[in-house]
Order: structure tokens, then C-alpha cells, then sequence
């Protein structure tokens, strides 16, 4: 083991590979850091943290001193709503998943998968097979489940892995396919799974072609809904590593996907972050080392997808943030869609005497994004706190409140300008409302819950000449609508008014 300060020298050394010449900018947050539990006593901790596609993200805590676990809604704005549920605890160290909806679903071992709607309730739980044991599990726009899960007839026989379907009461909906068989101690995982809105899967293991136990592959493979392989096991990794940790996998509606995974080269001493971006169709991009720092310790990286490609990776900085003091830190970064950074490594939780830890990232397909962890003082006890951010590479878009209209909004032939309005739940109707002056040019109006609207992706487009035109939801899901106005030519004087009962 090197002296300590000879490892020092290595890491600040290390971290000149990875200085980039991107712009200084950060991620914008959304308002500071939000407190979620609403006491202190006992250990209260962030468990499990997504995002469904209609802009909500979902928080799972857990409050020791009432032996609670609560199910916590995130805003996009970075706001908690005001109700939160009492669910009936999940596994541990399980896999989590949130559909569009805001149904979602947990996989844990051994072979455990629990599935809840958006209110807590549980619907079902249930094995995948009586011999499994890893177990990932993700929910699909129909509320349908993906297990993924490994499985050995005994001890030192021969491990597989597979998939199947199951409807939300555990219900079998087509047959297991297997996606891999070795020796137990050449395959690992399942890691990670997730599906886009067309039911596609994207799973990740590990396999270890060597002779060393700690130096494997990280895989990653791509199914239809029906179980029909779209792409072969890709080996995820070039880098040769004698600890690697990871193979986290998120997914856009569209099916553009990342994984991350850490990895060291050396002796378990220092780290780095890695992540690989590829396409709808499975085609990787180039390698991204994450990270300008170098780390001690494994950094467990987490990462979101926007629906454009871009990216952001979140993980433990146990070394700081490049640019700050080399203290332990939760940190993040913002890439484009080919993996160029947007810019440099930011720190996430705000400078305080609190301690960071696990932290946990969730984005929906515009490009917001949060981070949940547990934070630990003297004054407040153990707290989950929540910073909301929005990627730097999101168009500007407006806000629109119940019932208050947005005037004197224009635009030029082909221009583009998007506004947003939160649907609670139990809504009865959303309408949406677009008026001009006979005169003024043309202005289309798309909607689309969860993502922004364009000229081939919409829920909703009534497609009329000029610039009045309405749009009337009856049940909306609950959520984000965002409004696009499309200069078919351009337009001016128009007003926009988005109301719900």
C-alpha cells in the first residue's frame, strides 16, 4: 500500500485527466435543499428514489422511531406535495421502479417482487420462481412488471439468469426467457433493469471470464416486451479493473439508455466513475470517465437520462469536487448525449457540518432531476433532504398556475416556446386554451404529459388554422402537462390559459 501522502499525489495527479474545457456552468437548482421528514428522533433514511415519465418523483423513507415507511411525492418544481403515504414496508436493498401513472414496484432478494398503485395500496406480492434469488423489477406504462432474477437448483449448480412479465397482481403474462447460464462463480446480477414506453428492456450483469473472482465484465442486453432479444449481451466495459462496482441502468421513454459502474485499477484505493451512453436502437457511444476527481472508496454512482440523451451522474465524492476542498462531499455532473460534460463536477448537498450520505438520484424525461439523501446534526437529528436541479442544456419554459392566463405571447415562424402546468390528483378535466387575434399569424398549440412536445411527439394537437385552439383532457393523469405554441407562421397577441376541476 502506498505512504498516504505519496497516495495523495497520486490522486491530485489523476485528476488532471480528467479537466475539461466545458463551461463553469452548474446544473440551476430549483430553490435550496428540502427537508422531507417531518421529525427527528430515530434513524429516518432515504431508501429508494425514482422518477415516473409524468414529471413526479417518488421518495421511499423510512422513520425508525415510528416504524413507518412513508411513500413522499417530489414536485418537478422541487417541492414535496403535502400528502404523503404510509406504505407497508418493502424489502430490503431492492430494486425500485415508478410508472406513468405513479404505480411502482420493488425486486429484492431472495426473488421478492412487491408492486403498489399511486396511493400506497399494496396489490400484490409474490415470488418470481420458488429457487430465485436476485431480483430486479421495473413497471411499464400499462403497469405491467419486468422481473429480472437469478435463480440455482442448490448450492454450486450451475446459476441462470432470466426475465419475465407479470401483470400487477404477479400474474405470469408470457414465459420465462433466459438470458444467461454459467458456473456460480461466472455470473453475478441481475443488476439493474429499466423499460422505455414501448416495453423495451435494458438489463445488466456481470460475468467474470478470469480467473480472478473480483475482475468481471459488466453486460448489458436489450429486450423486446415479449422477451425477444433486440441486441446480443454487450460487454459494457473496456476497462480492466481489478474491483468494478455498478452496472446502473436508466432509460428514457424512447429507449435512448446510460449505465454507470466504478471501478478500481489498483488495489481497492482509489476509483473512478464510468458511464456509457447508447442509442434507441442499442448502439453503444464512446466512453465516459465521469469523475475529475479520483476517489477513496467506492462512490455509487446513479444516473438519469433526459429524453434528448443528456445525462447527469451523481455519486459519494469522498475526495470533494475538483475546484474544492478535498473533504467527502455528494456530487454530480451534466453530459451531452455523445458524453461530452456539459461542464465541471458540482457539489450537491450545500456546505454544512452535516453529514451526506447515500445518495439517490431520480429524472424525469425533461432534464429536472433531484437527489434524496440522509443528512445527520446535533441540531435536527437524522433528516431526509431532497436539492431539485434543472440541466443546463433545458429550453426556458413558464409555469402556468390554475386558471391564470399567460398574455401577450409571440413568436416567429418555427420558433418553439413551452410552458407547464401540474395536474394534482382526482382531477375530473384539464382544458387548455389558445387565443389570438383573427390576423395574428398561426401558432399551434402540442401537449404532451411528462416530456416536451414536438412536431412528432404529442398527446394532444388540434392542428387548426391560427392561433385559437382549445384542448379538453377528461381524467388527466396527474402530473406535468407541458404546452408547446409552434410558429407554423409567426404570431403575436395570443393568450394561454390551462384551468382544472
Amino acid at each position: 500500500m502506498p505512504h498516504t501522502l505519496l497516495r495523495r499525489l497520486l490522486m491530485s495527479v489523476g485528476c488532471l485527466s480528467g479537466l475539461v474545457t466545458a463551461s463553469q456552468g452548474q446544473a440551476a437548482p430549483l430553490g435550496d435543499p428540502v427537508m422531507v421528514n417531518t421529525a427527528t428522533a430515530g434513524n429516518q433514511r432515504p431508501t429508494y428514489f425514482s422518477a415516473g415519465s409524468n414529471g413526479e418523483k417518488l421518495l421511499i423513507w423510512f422513520d425508525a422511531a415510528a416504524n413507518a415507511t412513508y411513500a413522499q411525492r417530489i414536485r418537478s418544481s422541487g417541492t414535496p406535495f403535502l400528502t404523503r403515504h404510509q406504505i407497508q414496508a418493502p424489502p430490503t436493498y431492492a430494486n425500485f421502479s415508478v410508472d406513468r401513472a405513479g404505480n411502482f414496484v420493488f425486486g429484492s432478494h431472495p426473488g421478492r417482487v412487491m408492486a403498489y398503485d399511486r396511493d400506497g395500496n399494496l396489490l400484490s406480492s409474490f415470488q418470481t420462481t420458488p429457487d430465485s434469488s436476485s431480483t430486479v423489477a421495473s413497471m411499464d406504462t400499462d403497469g405491467n412488471i419486468t422481473a429480472a432474477y437469478s435463480r440455482s437448483a442448490s448450492e454450486g449448480a450451475p446459476r441462470t439468469i432470466a426475465i419475465r412479465r407479470f401483470n400487477p397482481s404477479g400474474m405470469p403474462i408470457g414465459p420465462e426467457v433466459i438470458v444467461a447460464s454459467d458456473a456460480p462463480d461466472k455470473l453475478s446480477g441481475p443488476s439493474s433493469i429499466a423499460t422505455d414506453d414501448a416495453g423495451n428492456i435494458a438489463l445488466s450483469f456481470a460475468t467474470r471470464p478470469g480467473p480472478t473472482a473480483n475482475q468481471s465484465n459488466i453486460m448489458l442486453q436489450r429486450f423486446s416486451r415479449a422477451g425477444v432479444a433486440l441486441t446480443p449481451a454487450l460487454v459494457v466495459s473496456a476497462i480492466r479493473s481489478i474491483y468494478s462496482s455498478g452496472g446502473r441502468i436508466a432509460v428514457e421513454p424512447g429507449g435512448k439508455s446510460i449505465i454507470t459502474w466504478s471501478a478500481s485499477q489498483d488495489d481497492n484505493y482509489t476509483w473512478n466513475i464510468y458511464a456509457r451512453p447508447y442509442d434507441a436502437n442499442g448502439n453503444p457511444g464512446g466512453l465516459v470517465r465521469v469523475n475529475q476527481r479520483i476517489h477513496e472508496g467506492e462512490p455509487g454512482p446513479n444516473p438519469g437520462i433526459a429524453e434528448n440523451g443528456d445525462f447527469v451522474v451523481s455519486w459519494i465524492a469522498s475526495s470533494g469536487v475538483v475546484g474544492g476542498p478535498q473533504s467527502s462531499t455528494l456530487a454530480a455532473r451534466q453530459f451531452r448525449s455523445d458524453g461530452t460534460p456539459i461542464a465541471d463536477e458540482f457539489r450537491v448537498d450545500p456546505p454544512q457540518p452535516q453529514f451526506g450520505a447515500s445518495p439517490l438520484l431520480a429524472m424525469d424525461p425533461v432534464g429536472n432531476f433531484a437527489v434524496a439523501w440522509l443528512s445527520t446534526s446535533a441540531a435536527t437529528g437524522w433528516d431526509v433532504m431532497v436539492h431539485s436541479f434543472k440541466m443546463d442544456t433545458r429550453p426556458p419554459l413558464t409555469q402556468l398556475l390554475n386558471n391564470q392566463a399567460a398574455q401577450g405571447l409571440a413568436g416567429d415562424t418555427d420558433s418553439w416556446s413551452y410552458y407547464r402546468i401540474t395536474v394534482p390528483p382526482g382531477i375530473a378535466q384539464l382544458n387548455i386554451n389558445m387565443a389570438g387575434p383573427v390576423g395574428g399569424g398561426d401558432g399551434d398549440m402540442y401537449v404532451r404529459l411528462g416530456a416536451l412536445p414536438s412536431l412528432t411527439a404529442w398527446d394532444y394537437r388540434p392542428y387548426v388554422n391560427g392561433s385559437n385552439e382549445a384542448i379538453a383532457i377528461s381524467n388527466p393523469l396527474p402530473g406535468d402537462f407541458y404546452i408547446a405554441i409552434h410558429g407554423r407562421s409567426a404570431y403575436s397577441s395570443v393568450g394561454l390559459t390551462a384551468s382544472y376541476d
